[in-house]
């Protein structure tokens, strides 16, 4: 007889699900098929209701049951896991789903479950009448079988027609929750498997699909319609909210006869106008654009039916000022002599709407090998900001460095390059350490377009390519400049010069000092009177009159080009590969006027004709300063003082690095933080210092 009972029981649910209408079911498919099973939804598919998660679980989404009749391609499942640890949270995890059954009596709950080798075997169905507190459906839900495939599920139904509680009901819920063996069916006072397999609720995973909710429809009974919920939104003046889901229905109307209204309690902040709606059916979306005030307005959005009857949903909409970016002034060019940080530089940041003080400065080195982005230190406060960059020891070079300020949501930045010279009397370095691309931008803008097509001059492989078929004429700014006639200054400048392919036999220029558009010390390359296959290098104070280097030149092969300009004489020689100054040259001819140099150059024009690679240039006020030899490597004192029973060691060249050893003759190590003046505290025997030049 008991036997009979269960199997009419059974029937009674399969009848009520298969014969009563549905109110609402999740096929957690994507709403537009995308062909991604891990792409699902936890919207309704049918009907409206919300779905969540109760206790620590988590979920994605993987493929779906077979009983969907959704193709494979875009039939997704909810995959739940990180289930309670084993013997804990006794029917407290698992998923929940709130629908109104209003206009309906009957209600019958099924699902698809699937489940893994050690996800928990039982599950209890719960219920709710007030949407917030659940009772236990009288008869657990126990899995079979593990899953054998990612497609097995099984069916569940139980249906809840003998609780008219949950009948019509606008706070109708229920959860399908992990349960205990001990109260599901006696026995083990813990979660058990449907194999042998241990329980791990960390790894174990519950999947559910085709979740739906049915019912009877109560004849004459005109319910109010049922709306879903909106979260709290935070928008800009003048911007607008993402679209919005809704999800409406009725147990009367179709959702598509259904019609949506709106309020806003404060129209100066959210006009009723700006709340516009979309989509069709039950699936329906609402849009919100603010005005030009900041404040918050409660917004409602009414759904009614047909026989007048409504529902209503409400939510806030909070209009923040429009978020500027911040600003940041421009940081000049600086330089510093190689082992010396430099001085704090200032710049200034600000925000129209965030205090200055509540910006957050941070700095990006393009070349840490030189400048580390922790030698970057900030200073000042407010608006008033500083930085102060420490090159890395014995490195030179050029950095280009990014300064970036926030407001948390907006930035803005300035760059700069950091030059870093091997002394004093050089007055420009750059070895082109770049990653391809144009030198203008990633210099940090160190050069400057003088004149043609800006951003044409490019760097490749570490150097820097001048070719006939470009524009642009790039110019670097010397330290100390402009420089002027009748102080007895002269100019030496130095770089590798490879040149790729043949020039033209006419000499084009190439390479000069400059101030404006006069150039002055000028290099050019032509095959005049060069034998066949080579090329010659030539020079001119001021002028296309040029004389040449007699020196037959050879392509693909790296000569050091060195010029010596007077300014006051306006006089130029060229020397090739030299040693010493005294190394034979060639002078230029023509006869100029004395005039300011304040730059050195390099020129791309269809006069050379030719593709030419450049590197290692060095500017200075010497010939041993260009040619790595500064006038600062001749040896300089080092000062010893006892001061209080410590050596205090001094030097007047912060070129120079102090080295140590417990030897007169070495072997010799830096001291990396030694500044002069230096103070050593005697440790141990005899010690002995040096200085030595990079």
């Amino acid at each position: 007889m008991k036997g009979k009972l269960l199997a009419i029981a059974a029937l009674s649910a399969s009848l009520a699900c298969a014969t009563g209408a549905t109110i609402a079911q999740w096929n957690f498919n994507s709403p537009t098929p995308d062909g991604s099973p891990p792409s699902g939804t936890t919207a309704p598919s049918t009907g409206s209701g919300l779905a969540s998660l109760v206790g620590s679980v988590t979920a994605t989404f993987s493929d779906g049951s077979t009983n969907d009749p959704a193709p494979a391609s875009d039939d997704s499942g909810w995959n739940t896991t990180h289930y309670p640890a084993q013997g804990t949270s006794n029917k407290m995890a698992g998923v929940q789903f709130n629908i109104s059954t209003l206009g309906y009596s009957n209600i019958v709950v099924r699902w698809d479950l699937r489940v893994t080798g050690t996800a928990s075997k039982y599950y209890r169905l719960q219920y709710s009448t007030n949407g917030s507190s659940f009772l236990d459906y009288p008869t657990p839900t126990a899995a079979l079988l593990a899953a054998p495939s990612p497609s097995y599920y099984e069916g569940q139904t139980n249906s809840l027609a003998a609780i008219t509680t949950v009948n019509n009901n606008a706070n109708f819920g229920i959860r399908i929750v992990s349960e205990f063996e001990s109260t599901a069916a006696g026995g083990t006072a813990g979660y058990v498997t449907t194999l042998t397999n241990g329980y791990s609720g960390s790894s174990g995973t519950v999947r559910f699909d085709l979740v739906t909710i049915s019912g009877t429809a109560i004849p004459g009974a005109n319910t109010p319609p049922v709306i879903s919920s909106v979260s709290n939104q935070t928008i800009r003046v003048n911007q607008s909210t993402s679209v919005l889901p809704l999800t409406i229905g009725d147990a009367e109307d179709a959702p598509a006869n259904l019609t949506l209204n709106r309020a806003s309690s404060d129209p100066a902040i959210i006009a009723n106008a700006n709340i516009s709606f979309g989509g069709s059916g039950s699936n329906r979306t609402v849009t919100v654009t603010a005005g030009n005030q900041p404040g918050s307005s409660l917004l409602t959005i009414y759904v009614i039916d047909t026989g007048g009857r409504s529902n209503s949903t409400s939510f806030t909409v909070t209009v923040l000022p429009n978020n500027t970016a911040p600003f940041i002034s421009s940081i000049p060019s600086t330089n510093t002599l190689i082992n010396v940080a430099t001085p704090a530089i200032g710049f200034m940041v600000g925000d129209l709407e965030t205090p200055a003080g509540s910006l957050t400065v941070s700095a990006s080195s393009a070349n840490p090998a030189l400048a580390p982005n922790g030698n970057i230190v900030f200073g000042g406060s407010g608006s008033n900001r500083t930085v102060t960059l420490t090159p890395a020891n014995g490195q030179m070079g050029v950095a280009p460095i990014t300064i970036t300020v926030s407001d948390g949501t907006n930035s803005a930045a300035s760059i700069f390059p950091l030059m870093v010279i091997p002394s004093s009397s050089v007055i420009f370095y750059d070895p082109f350490a770049y990653t391809a691309g144009s030198l203008l931008t990633n210099s940090g803008f160190l050069w400057a377009t003088r004149s043609g097509t800006s951003g044409e001059c490019l760097v490749t492989n570490g150097q820097l390519q001048v070719t006939g078929i470009q524009t642009e004429d790039v110019v670097g700014p010397l330290i100390g400049g402009p420089y002027v006639k009748s102080n007895g200054t002269v100019l030496y400048a130095s770089f590798k010069a490879n040149v790729l392919t043949l020039p033209k036999p006419v000499p084009g220029l190439f390479a000069h000092f400059a101030n404006g558009s006069t150039l002055r010390g000028r290099i050019y390359a032509g095959t005049t009177n060069a034998a066949p296959g080579s090329f010659r290098c030539f020079v001119a104070n001021g002028s296309d009159t040029n004389t040449a280097l007699a020196t037959d030149l050879s392509l693909n092969t790296s000569y050091t080009l060195v010029t010596r300009y007077n300014i006051d004489t306006a006089t130029t020689t060229l020397w090739l590969n030299p040693v010493a100054e005294s190394d034979p040259g060639v002078a230029a001819s023509d006869s100029q006027a004395a005039a300011t140099v304040a730059s050195y150059g390099f020129r791309q024009d269809s006069d050379v004709g030719a593709t030419i690679l450049i590197d290692d240039l060095k500017v200075g006020l010497s010939f041993a300063a260009v040619m790595g030899a500064a006038t600062s490597n001749t040896p300089i004192p080092l000062t010893l003082q006892l001061r209080g029973g410590k050596t205090v060691l001094m030097w007047n060249n912060p070129a120079f690095s102090l080295q140590s050893s417990v030897g007169a003759g070495g072997p010799y190590t830096n001291i990396t933080t030694a500044r002069s003046p230096y103070t050593n505290t005697p440790v141990g025997g005899a010690r002995f210092f040096r200085l030595i030049y990079p």
